[in-house]
């Protein structure tokens, strides 16, 4: 029996889009991707690695770890085996099928893979609305995978090569989460961080790091901008030179809101954050995985008006941890 993963695509965006990045996220070379009607077929690895390592993959809405089949009945066989190991006495369950062979061939193998599970996991119940487990079963040109969910993903837009955007990220939870929400919505995406004190880099370092290990690596850079003066002031004196929509984690609650929003003096300047609850926002930050430091610097964007010199230091296209990220910007 050959292992393999599947990955429920969300629906948004472009399906070729998710299966880049996840390749990007599966380095190993014998790793190959196939397409059911609204899944991806991962064969080649370890599928509870591949659970891992694409458990927050913009795109990805759901995923499950199980085996390729050949035919309906080994399909059905591979099913016996998983009732096994994931189902007892008294555990409910629900079967969702994808076929390239419309309504009817769906009906037919949802049947039969029920009849399969309930008879080889005596006592157990089909429970469509809340099931204690979900198999999945994608069927493409009579053969397929098949598996059981294992957890749910972040669901959102698969990263895009074709939309991009600039995100101002200060090191606080607020630009930080605006990040996320920039990538969840399909962007590549180019981190900006006007230089200020350690603890702020380090955040922000943090983030890349975060954002590279769930986005295709290639489709994000980091630049910091070092200079003399307010922070604020190289913002503005940066983003006189971008063309195309900027991010910033403007929020009513955030301390120096009213200072960010002197940027707004630039058409192209979005504030994604104004409708968002402050509970909202830190849970966000908590999918993120960041912990620690969590004080809003928006304030630090403050203006002067003044246009001052400053150089740009720059890290993207691979995938790193921020003690990597922080050796390439000071060195």
């Amino acid at each position: 029996m050959k292992p393999a993963a599947i990955v429920g695509w969300s629906g948004n965006g472009s399906q070729d889009d998710i299966a880049r990045t996840a390749l990007a996220k599966l380095p190993h070379a014998g790793v190959a991707i196939s397409k059911g009607p609204q899944s991806l077929v991962v064969r080649g690895e370890d599928p509870v690695l591949v659970a891992r390592r694409l458990a927050h993959l913009p795109g990805a809405s759901w995923i499950a770890v199980g085996f390729e089949f050949r035919n309906l009945p080994e399909c059905l066989s591979r099913l016996a085996t998983l009732a096994k190991r994931y189902l007892e006495a008294g555990a409910s369950f629900r079967v969702s099928v994808e076929t390239d062979g419309g309504g009817e061939v769906e009906g037919d193998v949802l049947l039969e893979a029920t009849s399969t599970l309930l008879n080889a996991a005596k006592g157990t119940r089909v429970d469509e609305k809340d099931p204690g487990a979900v198999f999945r079963v994608i069927v493409v040109g009579g053969g397929g995978a098949c598996g059981v969910q294992l957890r749910l993903g972040v669901g959102g837009v698969p990263t895009s090569k074709s939309m991009s955007a600039v995100c101002l990220v200060s090191g606080g939870y607020h630009s930080s989460v605006t990040a996320w929400m920039a990538a969840l919505s399909g962007y590549s995406l180019t981190l900006v961080h006007a230089r200020g004190d350690d603890e702020a880099l380090r955040q922000v370092a943090r983030l890349y790091a975060e954002l590279s290990a769930r986005i295709d690596p290639s489709s994000l850079r980091l630049y910091v901008l070092e200079g003399d003066g307010l922070p604020g002031d190289r913002v503005a004196s940066w983003l006189g030179n971008v063309r195309g929509r900027v991010f910033t984690g403007v929020h009513p609650e955030c301390r120096g809101a009213a200072a960010l929003e002197q940027l707004g003096g630039y058409r192209q300047v979005a504030f994604p954050l104004l409708l968002l609850q402050e509970a909202e926002v830190t849970s966000r930050f908590g999918e993120l995985g960041l912990r620690g430091k969590e004080a809003d610097r928006s304030a630090e964007l403050r203006l002067s008006g003044r246009r001052p010199g400053f150089t740009v230091r720059r890290f993207s296209g691979r995938e790193a941890d921020q003690n990597a990220v922080l050796d390439s910007i000071l060195a």
